[in-house]
């Protein structure tokens, strides 16, 4: 009886331990690991940004931008609307260069 116990809680922890593995490799690896490899890769080029939070990255500032330069109304018509809809954009290179 006690053989079978053992026997049983090992087919299902089994299972359950790489599930709950996998599950820790893939977040790490998408929060972290891949964010940390490009920001490298980038920045052996040269290529610089603002720091990003974890979790969030820049989302909220870029929210924050956005929300900002659509709330007023447009001053002309223009095909020029970069600075409207991706004010982060405009910020970023005239802080870190193009």
């Amino acid at each position: 009886m006690a053989m079978t116990v053992v026997l049983l809680v090992a087919v299902v922890a089994l299972p359950l331990s790489l599930l709950l593995g996998k599950a820790i490799w893939v977040t790490t690896s998408c929060y972290y690991l891949t964010p940390a490899r490009i920001r490298r890769i980038l920045a052996s080029q040269g290529v610089h940004g603002p720091p990003a939070r974890f979790l969030v990255g820049n989302l909220r500032d870029v929210s924050a931008l956005v929300a900002e330069s659509t709330a007023a109304d447009m001053s002309s018509l223009s095909h020029d609307i970069v600075g409207r809809l991706l004010p982060h954009y405009v910020l970023w290179s005239k802080m870190f260069g193009e």
